[in-house]
């Protein structure tokens, strides 16, 4: 039997619930070896091992808000996971397996890493110089790791190699895309500023306090850009709380009290106690593996049983609320779309098939005609519901291809005035995608226009869209009584963007169509992260 979306979404959180559990366990087993061989985390090392638990503790943390299953939050997730192991293995990398695996870990880290940063900084968009840049990173990556086969001497020289070369593309490809990373950067500066202040001054206090023990600053600066980094994107995702009541009376600012209060307290019984640092460290990870069983457990009693949503009670906690959420918008999302599908096209496709039996050559080319103009309408009315940017391409590439496949049926000229390297945040660059597809559909349709002009524009973070054609001109009234009901609904989502949509005659005859709207960057990621 086929899986239905929000099964196989059920399925694919659990599993990574599991796996996140089970990584706990593997934690745990690792220190209690290394325990069993008398090989204990020093004291000047507590800090590094507080560090590299909080990426790991926060990776498990995304994972559980994580309930929709989010490609860019699962690989955020896996990420972190990735850099705690590499941290833990160098902590120990006296042992022979712990060296050679934190070591070839290296460069996989930095490469994921980076590769991460400017996915998020792009929101997964095509941008220029994005291909090279993935390609010399990848290609550094996978020669730095082969040349640990080789000798120790070429692997960290490749790996300078890699870190440098890298930089300095990365570098270049930013100073393309200034643009857009100032943008970003302006918008989002709050965050950056908040996770700067959390991440330098403890680490400064730190420094002071340590100064004259070289053995506690060790490789300390390895963890100030991967903590500021990660923070920072923290942040950026987390800024947006869920609607949803929660489960826990708390809040998470009480819960992260409570915690260091716990820990605090752990620490001080350890010390009067003698308790071993391993040991506590242990029971830090046991007491988060605990968590996480519950919350697997939690969240298969809920999937197996029936949940009334009319009920308080059964709204107020966090999954059943997700879940509900994702049943509700799985349905929005696809019920139109697979209505056409299922429905209208296998019906239409039935026909055509049993057009071939018809006796009169003209009425079967009729249908045939007929039937093919009803298909293509409604894949483009199933295209303007749900539309898909090609990644691959940028965003002018994508409009460039949908104005293409506009004019292949029809001999009026489209031509498309835009920067090669313009950029729109989301939600705006699906907004505006949808915007230009239905102005300029209407006006092959109704304006006998011979030339459309299509002018985009992005600056200082105000968005311009002008559609301009050599048609019979455009009739206020027939907007007005509602028979173009697609620029009302244009009109009404610029309106509530805090924008303008003025449609006046065109110089020379015709019809000109020009939108003007901010395009706010703070809540950009919201729509990137809950697409």
């Amino acid at each position: 039997m086929k899986k239905n979306g929000g099964g196989h979404m059920k399925n694919a959180y659990l599993s990574r619930q599991i796996f996140f559990a089970f990584n706990q366990l593997a934690i745990i087993c690792y220190l209690g070896f290394m325990a069993a061989q008398n090989d204990f985390i020093q004291q000047n090392s507590f800090v590094p091992f507080l560090l590299l638990s909080l990426l790991i503790f926060d990776a498990e943390y995304i994972s559980y808000k994580n309930v929709k299953v989010n490609k860019t939050l699962n690989h955020f997730s896996l990420l972190l996971l990735l850099l705690g192991w590499q941290f833990l293995l160098y902590l120990f990398d006296f042992r022979p397996i712990s060296d050679i695996v934190s070591t070839v870990l290296l460069p996989i880290c930095f490469y994921q890493s980076i590769y991460f940063v400017q996915a998020f900084l792009f929101q997964e968009s095509a941008y220029r110089g994005q291909k090279p840049l993935l390609a010399f990173l990848k290609t550094s990556c996978i020669i730095t790791v082969l040349c640990f086969f080789i000798s120790n001497r070429a692997f960290f020289a490749a790996y300078q190699l890699q870190v440098l070369l890298s930089t300095m593309t990365l570098i270049i490809v930013g100073i393309m895309q200034r643009k857009r990373i100032m943008f970003v950067a302006k918008s989002q500066w709050k965050r950056i500023l908040f996770s700067s202040v959390l991440v330098f001054l403890p680490f400064i206090c730190y420094i002071i306090a340590f100064l004259k023990n070289a053995a506690y600053l060790e490789n300390l600066g390895s963890y100030i850009p991967v903590m500021l980094t990660f923070i920072s994107i923290h942040s950026i995702v987390f800024q947006y709380r869920p609607k949803q009541a929660q489960f826990l009376a708390l809040s998470e600012g009480n819960l992260v009290f409570l915690a260091s209060v716990g820990l605090a307290g752990l620490i001080g019984i350890a010390y009067l106690f003698k308790i071993p640092l391993m040991a506590v460290l242990i029971s830090i990870h046991m007491a988060m593996l605990l968590m996480l069983i519950y919350n697997v457990l939690l969240y298969m009693r809920i999937c197996s049983h029936p949940t009334d949503y009319n009920n308080a009670a059964d709204r107020q906690h966090f999954y059943a609320c997700s879940l509900e959420q994702i049943k509700r918008e799985e349905k929005l999302k696809k019920g139109f779309s697979n209505y056409l599908h299922d429905d209208i096209l296998q019906d239409l496709l039935s026909i055509k098939n049993m057009i071939h039996k018809a006796e009169q050559p003209e009425m079967k080319q009729l249908l045939l005609d007929t039937l093919t103009e009803l298909n293509s309408s409604i894949r483009f009315h199933m295209q303007s519901y749900h539309p898909t940017l090609i990644k691959s391409l940028t965003l002018k590439e994508n409009i460039q291809s949908l104005l293409d496949s506009l004019s292949e049926n029809n001999s009026a000229t489209i031509q498309l005035d835009c920067d090669a390297d313009i950029f729109l945040v989301e939600p705006y660059n699906m907004l505006i995608y949808r915007m230009i597809k239905e102005l300029t559909a209407n006006a092959l349709k109704h304006s006998a226009a011979t030339t459309i002009s299509v002018l985009l524009i992005q600056k200082n973070g105000r968005i311009t869209l002008k559609i301009t054609d050599n048609g019979k001109g455009f009739q206020p009234f027939i907007h007005q009584t509602g028979t173009h009901q697609g620029l009302a609904s244009i009109g009404e989502q610029v309106s509530l963007l805090n924008g303008t949509m003025n449609i006046k005659p065109a110089a020379g005859g015709g019809t000109m169509i020009a939108i003007s709207m901010p395009m706010n960057g703070g809540d950009s990621y919201e729509s990137f992260i809950s697409r």
